[in-house]
């Protein structure tokens, strides 16, 4: 195969003129390493732990290859801004535009509404280079949440943008006023470095993800370019054994990152530095330091290399695709298909796709228009997708569209605005819900998100005998509990005071997840809970404790059937057997039992009677989804809950 002359990572290889920059294989190489990395760890991550520092050493390259053609050009008088977004927009563009466009078709098949209304929003994010600014407020990238989202890996994309925005406009003054370019490189890294090992502690996805505490990875890269600029550096070679020397510490300092660095610690912060400085002396030892000669620049670490842009692009969605359509994490053999099927688009996207509109008298602009258009094109799809919630009408999901809805969270937002207003509730950690505003409550539902998913079935029996519900949303519904600087619990003994103290409150209804076993935390929450119910019952209020139903342990997409996929994650059936369910609450049970021989003026009653027979304790029924997640009730579930309850409270008020 014939390599030709490369210019910078931009995020991959690039076609360009020779006079740009020397082309250099083990550059290339180095890329392979990165991005093989980073495929490893995305599909078996037990393999290579620090895998994703990958991300780290594109950034190194990219920061070095892209400064040393904007001094090039400065050099020579040839540097124009319009020329260097035109070249960028023909490099990152092509890619990126297919894989956009793949991800919105194959999410019109597959995704449930809540999952392409998600897919649109990110499609916006990355065509428009600010994945990294979505993803922050959303999700770490080692939370589990963060393998359902397709386009997570654009986040360092947009970190490259963002800082070729500014670098091109500072380099340009730094050269004009004939200023030391490598002491304006290095001041910009040192403070960069600062606001990462300065936020990784208190703001971990902020300084993961911002370009602020990311920019001294590229920063180190074009260093060197500067220091390579130099005219004494082209003129003064190094002694033979330095570039060996250089070469060997950079593979060592890499290496100990990808086996010593895990998803478990503060990162980038000083962590960072190894991969950083690891690719740093890979390129400072040149081509011809016999590791970058003899391994990096081998023939299958080269054409690893060019496609590597592609690959990078390409594997993640297929991953996470896979995981969705699995709804869990997919047999080794399917990810194994999902990288070798990467491999394959990228080597199809940089042959056909990439090559034909990075260089050439065709690359004019023409083709720039059209590029841009398409990518404004994507943008608008995915905006168009989010704000119409995910498309709902489609056909490929008109079949199961009851119980898609049944897994996106139903709220009554303006009712729970109303209800803050009324309680003066003024933080985002007190929630609660009134039925009725013109009325005073007569029942308060006590409890967490378990209270919460109960709250449609207790409003809908409660306002139907004359009375009014009004739930207070909490963390661990019991007095006296110690905050520990959660706030959600601080603002919990306000609203159980708030409950006591309501003289039109008759009855008081709690449910929450906080199941009771053994040990000392446990013994805290059981005191908590005595001192709770005997100051409840002796103010006279009607107490109704609500067993929580049962935890299936798998995700209830994977019992809807997906049209146009084939899955091996469709469960049937939809359940859980009772022995798995008694197994979760033996202890629990144990000690709701002596509550109730203490206090026997409390009505208990048992929520999974809903949802449990004598073999099993079913997710669906009756072809509809009771479940939304794992441990949350759909509405569905809670309407079901709720008409148990009512007909439980009709058989107690015969006895």
């Amino acid at each position: 195969m014939k390599l030709e002359k490369q210019i910078p990572f931009e995020d991959g290889p690039a076609t360009a003129p020779a006079a740009h920059l020397a082309y250099r294989r083990d550059i290339d190489g180095l890329r392979a390493v990165a991005v093989l990395s980073v495929l490893l760890f995305h599909a078996f991550p037990s393999v290579l732990r620090g895998g994703f520092i990958g991300v780290d050493v594109f950034f190194v390259i990219s920061g070095f290859l892209i400064s040393s053609i904007l001094l090039r050009e400065l050099e020579g008088g040839s540097f124009s801004f319009a020329g260097f977004y035109a070249r960028r927009v023909r490099r990152i563009f092509p890619a990126l535009v297919l894989v956009l466009g793949s991800c919105l078709a194959f999410g019109w098949l597959a995704l449930f509404p809540d999952e392409y209304q998600q897919l649109g929003k990110h499609v916006v994010g990355g065509a428009g280079f600010a994945a990294n600014f979505f993803y922050w407020a959303q999700v770490g990238y080692f939370d589990t949440a963060a393998d359902t989202k397709p386009l997570l890996h654009l986040w360092s994309l947009g970190i490259e943008e963002q800082f070729y925005i500014l670098w091109p406009i500072i380099l340009l003054l730094g050269w004009r006023l004939r200023a030391k370019l490598f002491a304006v490189a290095a001041l910009l890294a040192l403070a960069s470095f600062a606001v990462n090992v300065g936020g990784i502690v208190h703001y971990a996805s902020a300084t993961f993800y911002s370009p602020a505490s990311r920019a001294w990875e590229l920063l180190l890269g074009a260093g060197l370019a500067c220091l390579h600029a130099r005219p004494a550096a082209r003129s003064v070679g190094l002694p033979r054994v330095a570039p060996n020397l250089l070469a060997w510490l950079g593979v060592v300092l890499l290496a100990a990152g990808l086996a010593l660095i895990t998803r478990k610690d503060q990162f980038p912060g000083w962590f960072a530095l190894l991969p950083a400085l690891g690719a740093l002396l890979l390129i400072g030892a040149g081509p011809q330091a016999w590791f970058n000669r003899v391994v990096l620049s081998s023939r299958p670490m080269v054409w690893i290399g060019l496609i590597s842009y592609p690959l990078y692009l390409w594997h993640w969605p297929l991953l996470s695709f896979a995981q969705i359509i699995e709804s869990r994490e997919p047999a080794p053999a399917i990810r194994a298909g999902a990288l070798l099927l990467a491999l394959l688009l990228a080597w199809l996207t940089w042959r056909v796709v990439e090559r034909p509109l990075r260089g050439g008298p065709g690359a004019g602009r023409g083709k720039l228009a059209a590029l841009c258009a398409l990518m404004a094109a994507c943008a608008a799809t995915g905006g168009y997708i989010y704000l119409n919630e995910g498309l709902p009408g489609r056909k490929p999901v008109q079949d199961n569209l009851a119980n898609q809805k049944a897994l996106v969270v139903v709220e009554d937002r303006a009712n729970a605005e109303a209800c803050k207003k009324r309680y003066g509730f003024d933080s985002s950690y007190e929630y609660c819900l009134l039925a009725d505003a013109a009325k005073d409550p007569t029942v308060v539902l006590l409890g967490d998100s378990h209270a919460y998913h109960v709250v449609a079935g207790l409003t809908k029996y409660y306002s139907g005998i004359g009375d009014n519900l009004l739930m207070l949303g909490t963390r661990h519904p019991y007095w006296g509990l110690d905050p520990q600087g959660d706030p959600y619990q601080q603002a919990t003994q306000p609203m159980l005071e708030l409950a006591l103290g309501m003289p039109s409150v008759k009855t008081v209804v709690f449910s929450t997840h906080l199941r009771f076993g053994p040990g000392p935390e446990q013994r805290v929450w059981v005191d908590a809970a005595r001192e709770t119910f005997r100051r409840f019952t002796a103010a006279g209020k009607r107490v109704i404790f609500m067993n929580d139903v049962p935890i299936i342990g798998f995700d209830p997409r994977s019992c809807i059937k997906r049209a146009g996929v084939a899955s091996s994650a469709t469960r049937v059936p939809c359940a859980i057997t009772r022995a798995e369910w008694e197994q979760q609450i033996r202890q629990h049970r144990e000690i709701l039992g002596g509550f109730a021989r203490e206090f026997p003026q409390i009505a208990w009653f048992d929520s999974s009677a809903a949802l449990c027979d004598d073999s099993s304790c079913r997710a669906m029924i009756d072809g509809r989804l009771m479940y939304r997640d794992a441990n949350h009730l759909s509405y569905d579930g809670d309407l079901l809950v709720g008409r148990h309850f009512a007909e439980w409270m009709r058989r107690r008020a015969t006895k």
